[in-house]
C-alpha cells in the first residue's frame, strides 16, 4: 500500500515515516508550503523534511498551498478576532489543509495513494458494530492531540494513519534516536501558532486593515473602570494586561464588538453552567437526535468535564456541564468524548449566564 507521509520536518512526522517504511508500506513525503515563515512548514523545516526524505530513500514533494491556507485559515482567523472571539485554527487547518486540499494534491500526482499519515498523538480503529472508523485519544495523555482531529469527516477518517497514537512523546524521540534521525530527534515541540512568529497582537494589527479602536472597559453592571487599546488584544480568561486598578483581581467575562466594550469582573463571575456549540461534526458517531452524555472539552488544554449534549437543530447544541466552567470562550472548540472515543464536536458560539 502506498501511503503519503505528512512531513513537517519535526521528530513526530519523521518518526511516522520511519515506521511505516519499516512495516514495510511505500511511503512518499509530502510537505505543505503555507505560510512564508512558518515554523512547521516552510524554510528550515522544509530542509529538514528532505533530509529526512533522502535518508529513507523515499521521494519528498512539496505542495504550495499558501493561497489556501490564506483565505481558510489566516483570514478567518483575523476576523475571528475583529469579533471579540478567540479563534483556535488548528482543527481547521487539519480538516480543510491536510486532509482536504493536500489530500487532493497528492492525489494528482499519485492517484495509486491510498492512505495519509500524519504525526498526530491520537489514534484510529475501525468499529465493526458501527461500521465505520473511530478516532480514539493518543495513549499519550500529556500528548493527545485528538481534539485537533474532531472536524474530519468519515471519508476523511477512513484514508488516515497515526502510528505515534500508541507511543509516548519520550518513546518517540528514543526511536528517532535508533533511527539515527538525530538532526531532529531533540527538536523542540512547536508550541506557538505556526503563522504568528510568536507575536499575536503584532501578526493581528499586521493584518487588519482597518484603524483599531479603543474602547471601555466596564464592569457587569455597566459602570467604566478603565479604557482598552482594541478587542484584539484581548481574551476571555484573561487576567494580566487588562490595565484597570482594582483591589481584587479581575478577569475578561466577555468582549462584544458591536459596543467596542470588555466586560470585566472577579473569579466567580468566570464560572457558567453551559454554552451554545454551533457547526456540528460527529466524527465517530452518527449525528445524535436525542440528549446525550459526555465528556467536553472546552479549550485543548482543559480536562474534559461531564456534560449534558443536547441537540436543538441547525448543526446545532446546548451544552450543560455537571459543574459550571470558568473562562469559556466563544470561538474556541468544545469537543465531545466517551472515555476515548472522540465523538465530535463544534465551536463555541455563545456562553450560558
Amino acid at each position: 500500500m502506498k501511503v503519503a507521509v505528512g512531513l513537517s520536518g519535526g521528530v513526530d512526522s519523521s518518526v511516522t515515516a520511519c515506521l511505516l517504511k519499516e512495516q514495510g508500506y511505500d511511503v512518499v513525503g509530502v510537505t505543505m508550503l503555507i505560510w512564508e515563515n512558518s515554523t512547521c512548514c516552510s524554510g528550515e523545516a522544509i530542509k529538514d523534511a528532505r533530509k529526512v526524505a533522502e535518508y529513507l530513500g523515499i521521494k519528498h514533494y512539496v505542495y504550495d498551498l499558501i493561497p489556501e491556507f490564506t483565505k481558510e485559515i489566516v483570514d478567518n482567523f483575523v476576523s475571528s478576532y475583529q469579533n471579540g472571539k478567540t479563534p483556535n485554527p488548528c482543527p481547521t487547518c487539519n480538516s480543510k489543509m491536510k486532509f482536504d486540499y493536500l489530500w487532493n494534491a497528492i492525489k494528482e500526482k499519485h492517484p495509486d495513494v491510498e492512505k495519509i499519515a500524519t504525526g498526530h498523538y491520537a489514534r484510529v480503529i475501525f468499529d465493526k458494530n458501527t461500521n465505520r472508523y473511530q478516532i480514539l485519544k493518543g495513549i499519550d495523555s500529556k500528548k493527545d492531540q485528538s481534539y485537533m482531529l474532531f472536524k474530519l469527516n468519515k471519508d476523511q477518517v477512513s484514508r488516515m494513519m497515526l502510528p505515534l497514537g500508541n507511543y509516548k512523546k519520550t518513546e518517540t524521540r528514543e526511536l528517532a534516536k535508533k533511527f539515527n534521525l538525530e538532526h531532529v530527534a531533540n527538536k523542540p515541540d512547536s508550541m506557538d501558532l505556526c503563522f504568528t512568529s510568536g507575536n499575536l497582537k503584532e501578526f493581528l494589527r499586521s493584518r487588519i486593515k482597518e484603524k483599531i479602536l479603543s474602547g471601555d472597559i466596564i464592569d457587569t453592571k455597566g459602570r467604566k473602570l478603565g479604557t482598552h487599546d482594541g478587542i484584539i488584544n484581548y481574551t476571555v480568561g484573561q487576567r494580566k494586561g487588562i490595565n484597570v486598578g482594582s483591589q481584587e483581581k479581575l478577569y475578561v467575562l466577555s468582549i462584544d464588538p458591536l459596543t467596542n466594550t470588555i466586560v470585566v469582573g472577579n473569579k466567580d463571575e468566570t464560572y457558567s453552567p453551559g454554552l451554545i456549540a454551533e457547526n456540528l461534526n460527529w466524527v465517530s458517531i452518527d449525528e445524535p437526535k436525542n440528549p446525550i452524555y459526555a465528556e467536553v472539552k472546552t479549550r485543548y488544554l482543559s480536562n474534559p468535564e461531564p456534560a449534558e449534549i443536547i441537540p436543538i437543530g441547525n448543526k446545532t447544541a446546548k451544552i450543560i456541564f455537571k459543574e459550571k466552567q470558568s473562562s469559556i470562550a466563544p470561538g474556541q472548540e468544545a469537543v465531545f468524548y466517551s472515555g476515548d472515543i472522540l465523538l465530535g464536536g463544534g465551536t463555541i458560539c455563545k456562553v450560558i449566564n
